[in-house]
């Protein structure tokens, strides 16, 4: 059992008297339910049979590292345990972005450990994991979505390099295309294929430097709630990067729906750049979002493949990555 005050490292150590130390109230646990939410890390709804005071709601989230040794190396390769950890503890609460309260941070790097009691801000509020995310949303996604962008706008200082990340990548993202059936299941046209596989072996065209910013790298529906008009959460990948990442990265896993045309995606483009403008970010012209833009679509399919390539993925995700991979095809289809 795990003590006051120290990290619980599975569901049968989150017991009523740990949470009660954790959130410095007394609480009782009506149940654990494990979520699927995770692809690298344990997490958990902890319900409760009243309703907290430091918060409106009867539940939290518990979130560990995992068990599984594939999930495990994932995590371990792009330091995604360390960096939600670093992102509680030192940059949420300067962003001009609604997170989740972080009521108790742990990591540890040897014997790798994470132990995180968030608040549970999806919980009784549609979430695209649960349910198809509201197309009339997107304007506020994409206006929360330059907020972020806007709070460390080519200031890195202290923030994991973009570049680590495709360092991690290196030869791997060719082994995966490969692996994975995606001409043979349509998911990726010849064309589509062979943008990807030009950006694997020759990388971005050189021209001067892109904005960069902190960036949430996994910047998807399913990390979205609609508590206080949009709560992001699962900070694991943050880094200093391109803003059209976490753009593009948006566009690629919304919903499949007819007409999601050239035109619907010049719109969400541009709703970004008058967002990015009304903030203050003048240098940014919407000719050099869209050239960067394009240049960063090659890049998204990694993300998909490598999860799919997990064993720890179960049928509905890998269905699920498959829609986002089908869409981001679509995607280059259209723009490059």
């Amino acid at each position: 059992m795990a003590h006051a005050r120290l990290p619980a490292f599975s569901s049968d150590q989150i017991t009523s008297n740990w949470l009660s130390a954790i959130l410095a109230e007394a609480v009782d646990i009506n149940e654990i339910q494990p979520l699927s939410s995770g692809y690298i890390a344990d997490v958990f709804r902890v319900h409760l049979k009243t309703a907290l005071t430091v918060t409106d709601g009867q539940s939290v989230i518990v979130k560990m590292a995992s068990k599984v040794p594939s999930k495990r190396r994932l995590a371990n390769q792009f330091n995604s345990y360390q960096r939600e950890h670093q992102f509680y503890k030192n940059i949420a609460s300067e962003l001009a972005l609604n997170t989740p309260q972080c009521y108790y941070n742990h990591f540890q790097l040897a014997p790798l450990s994470l132990c995180l009691v968030l608040e549970d801000v999806s919980y009784g509020l549609p979430v695209s994991g649960n349910q198809p995310f509201p197309q009339t949303k997107d304007h506020v996604v994409l206006q929360h979505l330059a907020a972020l962008h806007k709070s460390h706008w080519n200031q890195g200082k202290g923030l994991p390099a973009f570049i680590d990340n495709l360092d991690q990548i290196g030869a791997s993202y060719n082994t995966l295309l490969r692996r994975q059936p995606v001409l043979s299941t349509n998911l990726l046209s010849n064309f589509s294929l062979q943008v990807i596989e030009h950006y694997i072996h020759q990388g971005p065209p050189d021209h001067p430097p892109h904005p960069s910013t902190l960036i949430h790298v996994d910047f998807k529906p399913d990390n979205f709630s609609l508590k206080n008009d949009l709560t992001v959460f699962d900070w694991g990948d943050y880094c200093f990067g391109p803003p059209t990442f976490d753009l593009a990265y948006f566009m690629m896993h919304r919903p499949a729906r007819p007409g999601l045309t050239l035109e619907r995606d010049l719109y969400l483009l541009k709703t970004y750049h008058n967002a990015l403008l009304k903030l203050g970010i003048l240098d940014y012209t919407m000719e050099r979002l869209q050239e960067d833009f394009r240049e960063i679509l090659p890049l998204l399919a990694y993300t998909p493949l490598a999860l799919m390539d997990m064993d720890s993925t179960d049928a509905s995700k890998k269905r699920q990555l498959s829609g986002s991979l089908w869409q981001l095809g679509q995607m280059i289809d259209r723009h490059c």
